[in-house]
């Protein structure tokens, strides 16, 4: 138990080290006054607004047996452009079991608070285990290659920031009802389940985060859950599944699951990137980057 539920725990803070972030959406909209949208896609699309956003909070767990390896708390926001989510900004935090931490001491570093920027394709990050591999007078690393988006959750299979990955999941709902009040928003719960091989269809993020699992991605299923208020646009989102990861020369089955909060729906989003003095590159840290092979997770699908 201890050797799988320590493979969780290099699997999650790799992808907590490394987040990968959601490919925005492609959309093209109107900056003009938002009249009400027939359904939960036309809503998202008229966001699309420059300067302005959608914040978040996010709780995910990682857990083996029933034991909980792994706690993921986020929270930050989401700017949009035409096109969709243009920059994010987040910090993160990772909780480990008692028992990881006493046959992994190097688990304390990566527990400390990670603050993630991603302003279009170039990713900033401070804290974490990065925090002692830094060099001295600089706070920040940066990260070229990243997508903006979605590091929001440990486990974000449904990205509701994403029209294209919004239309899909809501294509397979089975059932909607009562939401009750989320934030003080009166909401419709849709649900149902969806494959992964059909999300890695639609987010790269998924795909990058997931397809190296070892898994059968057309027979992992994974069941969700949108809260979508009267203005149809998502008040909250959940989901959970069953995966596999390969541990050497075996394999293990993990449950991930995740919870995100939306709040304030066309308020304004600024992200700013860190003053340049206080940036490194790759190539100037003082030891190795954490190797994040096999990394389970994402940002932003």
């Amino acid at each position: 138990m201890k050797r799988a539920l320590m493979a969780l725990a290099c699997a999650a803070t790799a992808a907590l080290v490394a987040p990968a972030v959601a490919a925005p959406a492609q959309a093209q909209t109107s900056t003009q006054a938002q009249a009400p949208a027939a359904d939960p896609v036309a809503a998202l699309r008229k966001q699309f607004v420059s300067g302005h956003g959608v914040r978040f909070v996010s709780t995910g767990t990682m857990s083996l047996a029933g034991i909980t390896a792994v706690k993921f708390t986020s929270n930050g926001g989401l700017a949009f452009g035409r096109s969709g989510v243009v920059a994010s900004d987040s910090t993160q935090k990772m909780k480990y079991s008692d028992l990881l931490k006493e046959e992994n001491e190097d688990l304390k570093d990566a527990e400390k608070p990670l603050h993630a920027i991603v302003i279009g394709s170039t990713g900033y990050l401070s804290g974490g285990v990065y925090a002692s591999l830094l060099p001295e007078g600089k706070t920040w690393l940066r990260l070229p290659g990243q997508r903006p988006g979605s590091s929001s959750s440990l486990g974000e299979f449904v990205n509701p920031a994403d029209w294209r990955s919004l239309k899909t999941v809501l294509a397979t709902t089975k059932a909607k009802g009562p939401g009750g009040s989320v934030n003080g928003a009166k909401t419709t719960l849709y649900r149902g389940t969806i494959t992964l091989s059909q999300l890695m269809k639609v987010s790269p993020g998924i795909k990058d985060s997931f397809g190296g699992l070892g898994s059968n991605p057309a027979k992992t299923v994974v069941s969700w859950k949108l809260w979508i208020g009267s203005d149809q646009l998502v008040r909250r989102a959940s989901a959970t599944a069953d995966l596999t990861m390969k541990v050497e020369d075996d394999s293990l089955t993990f449950t991930l699951s995740d919870v995100t909060t939306f709040a304030g729906w066309g308020g304004k989003v600024t992200v700013k990137a860190p003053p340049k003095s206080k940036v490194a590159n790759l190539t100037d840290l003082d030891g190795d980057v954490p190797d994040t092979t096999g990394t389970v997770i994402l940002p932003n699908n």
